[in-house]
């Protein structure tokens, strides 16, 4: 199979959504030798090491960071015939748009519905935009991806698509925070800190968070640890003006920063605070687990989901309840080391060669199954390919066991 990838979100800033997509496709490209992949995108991938195999090309494309518009045009319009003059069997789109009119075979990721969920976190015409299209554009592909069964829910419901058309596919931890650390990496932080991964906007629910760990401080004078804010605002959500209250030097707003250095502030908090009102997968409190630290989170929408019972989940409009559970995360040692212990074993769970088997197995269904053919016969990926990519996820789970262990591929 020839397959096409959407690159649109590879000129995006590289949020959540846009970060498990680059894994994704990186992982895809590492280990799948069977199909080929065009990579449609800016001419400044081209170089990178994450794309150096055989079987892959980069098609340089009109895309350009910070240009979202014309980005979409191009997607819109570009894109389709680009997948034709390729002649690409099947067009991914991994990051929540795709091409609206194309009539080849595609696959889109949708990572969640919040616009639906709640409207109002959202800027007018982004969910107005998002509430007319999605339900199209899944409609028009011949499978939607989605990443918890809270979202696959969702999608179903929202979109009234048959059962069949919505795969499940967990997201998993980048390779990164999984590593052990590096002699630079182990000089500790001069001051204890609470932390907070994730964009600055309302579904997030920084304000109950602040009051929360106002009520932290104020409740018991002894504890002097710090809040840090890792994030930044986005144009596409409304504003939230926060009041950092009567602890504002004690709080840092630290904005966006890259996962290299993240890795680092994840290992050095005491503990991760993420008590989201709503989430289509949630990747700071698996970040933070495979980082080692104890977390904090909501117990709504898909995070008990991802977390199990390898995190204390608390109602996030309950400001109280939040305050209880950080004391406790904080000085119940004890309890601590068994969150920290619960988070190395919940992690290995979500890995990325699961997930690109996973994704490579729709490849195979998609390409065998007619355009819109509901009853038609489905091809499942072979054998052979399915064993070994099994193979290398055996390997990958050891190798976390053993960091010494070297990989044979």
């Amino acid at each position: 199979m020839k397959i096409g990838i959407n690159g649109r979100f590879l000129v995006a800033k590289q949020t959540g959504v846009q970060r498990v997509a680059r894994n994704l496709i990186a992982t895809l490209v590492a280990i799948d030798q069977e199909n080929e992949y065009v990579i449609f995108t800016s001419k400044d991938e081209r170089g990178k090491p994450e794309w150096q195999f055989p079987n892959v090309k980069i098609v340089p494309v009109d895309l350009h960071i910070g240009r979202v518009f014309r980005n979409s045009i191009w997607e819109q319009i570009s894109l389709p015939r680009l997948a034709k003059q390729y002649k690409i069997d099947i067009l991914h789109s991994p990051a929540n748009m795709a091409p609206l009119f194309y009539k080849g075979k595609s696959i889109l990721h949708i990572h969640d519905l919040c616009f639906v969920v709640n409207p109002t976190w959202y800027s007018f015409a982004f969910r107005t935009w998002y509430n007319f299209v999605v339900p199209l554009l899944t409609r028009t592909v011949d499978r939607v991806i989605t990443n918890s069964n809270n979202s696959r829910n969702d999608l179903l419901l929202f979109c009234q698509l048959p059962v069949k058309q919505v795969s499940l596919v967990y997201w998993a931890v980048g390779d990164k925070f999984r590593q052990t650390q590096s002699k630079e990496e182990k000089t500790p932080s001069p001051f204890e800190y609470i932390l907070y991964v994730g964009s600055l906007e309302p579904r997030k629910n920084i304000k109950t968070l602040l009051q929360a760990y106002t009520q932290l401080r104020e409740a018991d004078p002894t504890i002097k640890t710090k809040l840090m804010l890792i994030g930044t605002g986005n144009p596409l959500f409304k504003k939230i003006n926060l009041s950092l209250g009567p602890f504002a030097d004690d709080i840092i707003l630290q904005g966006f920063i890259e996962d290299d250095v993240l890795r680092r502030f994840y290992r050095e908090a005491k503990l991760v605070v993420y008590p989201s009102l709503y989430e289509g997968f949630g990747l700071p409190p698996l970040e933070a687990m495979a980082s080692g630290v104890p977390v904090v989170t909501s117990n709504t929408s898909s995070l008990p989901e991802v977390v199990g019972k390898a995190a204390l989940t608390v109602d996030p409009l309950n400001g109280t309840e939040l305050a209880e559970a950080m004391k406790r995360g904080l000085l119940d040692e004890p309890l601590r080391q068994d969150l920290i212990r619960k988070g190395y074993e919940q992690v290995s769970r979500f890995n990325w060669y699961r997930v690109a088997r996973n994704v490579i197995s729709i490849y195979y269904e998609v390409y065998h199954t007619k355009k819109n053919g509901r009853d038609a016969h489905t091809v499942s990926i072979p054998f052979e390919t399915w064993n070994r990519l099994y193979q290398l996820e055996e390997e990958m789970h050891n190798k976390e066991s053993d960091p010494h262990a070297t990989s044979t591929y």
